[in-house]
């Protein structure tokens, strides 16, 4: 009975000893990876990006299940994404792998194109004039994250002080059985165009006095030199007393956009990410001289298809992932 007893410790002690330097009786679950590389192709006109690579059972158990994660990195080690292989075929069926056995695996690089942001930003420009013309100089930047196939640039030439201005080319009257009425032309002898004017019309009696009522109407819209038609009703209801008529401009108002000589545009193509364009745009008219200032803004953007993420892809690395394995008795 103490003989039992010995022996039974011993195994105890034997027992733990191998458990404690981390010892199994178990065969090994393991899985090596042989080699690997990144591998990048063309499919259809578009760059692919794959990890292609070998890896063996070397342990002692079946494998149910392994996978193995694949990194793919940016030239400067940005991480761009992760990937991993599986034991499943292309059917859909899960494999195993015996002892020994290699598996050719492959990850691939599986990322969707972000949302293009296209921008070009006008770092500075100015109006340069000599004897022969006046042109915009300036400089612009892609501050987008895509390449630019066509940008283009609108410039705004102005003139100086605007000088709006109509001019009554005639005045008469007119009377009926029901009413009185001035009528005429007026001109725009201004330098601008005239978003709104007034004329107000001034009617007198017999005696060469003033009535205390006037009457105005109202013009849009008058380009420079055009001559716009213009009656003015009397509202008084004693139009029988109206013996003469005189019209005045009283008020005229233009725009500041209508002192705008001419506009132009500067373009150029495949504009990379952070490249400056150097642009000049001329002014398209022979009355240069009268070009006061200018503005630049941007006008037309074409983007080039949003870049593959494929090709940023520059190293990848491995490493084993989930295992599960199942001892295969003798």
């Amino acid at each position: 009975m103490n003989k039992t007893r010995l022996w039974l410790s011993v195994f105890l002690m034997i027992s733990v000893s191998f458990l404690a330097k981390g010892c199994s009786f178990l065969p090994k679950t393991s899985l090596m990876i042989l080699a690997y590389n990144l591998e990048k192709t063309v499919v259809d006109g578009e760059l692919t990006a794959e990890i292609k690579g070998a890896a063996v059972n070397d342990g002692g158990t079946r494998l149910e299940y392994a996978e193995i994660e694949g990194n793919f990195y940016s030239q400067d080690g940005t991480l761009l994404t992760t990937g991993f292989a599986k034991t499943i075929s292309e059917e859909g069926e899960w494999f195993t792998l015996d002892p020994g056995e290699i598996w050719d695996f492959t990850i691939p690089y599986i990322s969707a194109p972000g949302e293009a942001h296209p921008s070009l930003k006008i770092v500075s420009y100015r109006l340069e004039k000599n004897s022969s013309g006046a042109k915009i100089i300036g400089q612009a930047q892609n501050d987008g994250d895509v390449t630019l196939s066509f940008a283009q640039i609108t410039g705004n030439f102005y003139r100086g002080e605007a000088h709006p201005s109509l001019k009554i080319l005639s005045c008469g009257l007119e009377k009926d059985g029901s009413s009185a009425k001035a009528v005429g032309e007026a001109q725009n002898d201004g330098d601008v165009t005239l978003s709104s004017a007034q004329i107000t019309a001034t009617f007198y009696d017999g005696a060469g006095e003033a009535l205390p009522t006037t009457g105005t109407t109202s013009i849009v819209d008058l380009q420079v030199g055009e001559i716009e038609y213009y009656e003015i009703f009397y509202p008084g209801s004693n139009y029988e007393e109206v013996w003469d008529v005189t019209a005045n401009v009283t008020s005229t108002d233009y725009d500041d956009e209508d002192t705008l000589l001419a506009l132009s545009v500067a373009s150029t193509t495949n504009l990379g990410i952070g490249e400056t364009w150097n642009f000049s745009i001329l002014y398209p008219k022979e009355n240069y001289e009268k070009v006061d200032h200018v503005t630049a803004e941007v006008g037309e953007l074409t983007t080039t298809n949003y870049p593959d993420p494929a090709e940023e892809v520059d190293h990848v690395s491995v490493e084993v992932g989930t295992l599960r394995g199942r001892t295969i008795m003798p």
